[in-house]
């Protein structure tokens, strides 16, 4: 038995990206253009801009590594895959 693949578009470049088992608050990066998305629906499946979470103390530290904002943003999410 195959897990049915389901289909979504990136809002930044309209590229269609495969998932095989989404789940709700599921984060990956769009393969097209690098950016982070989270999917906010599954019926039908609609993927939307990825926000960071903002609720952490602005004295405290996120990584102990000394790393740019961007590197951040995108390395915690998952590239999409293709067929």
């Amino acid at each position: 038995m195959t897990a049915k693949k389901e289909f979504g578009y990136c809002p930044e470049c309209d590229s269609r990206i495969r998932l095989r088992t989404p789940r709700l608050g599921q984060r990956i990066q769009c393969r097209e253009c690098g950016t982070a998305l989270e999917v906010v629906d599954l019926t039908p499946l609609e993927l939307d801009w990825a926000f960071e979470d903002l609720s952490y103390e602005d004295n405290e530290p996120r990584h102990s590594r000394s790393r740019s904002a961007a590197q951040d943003s995108f390395d915690d999410f998952p590239p999409a895959y293709d067929d």
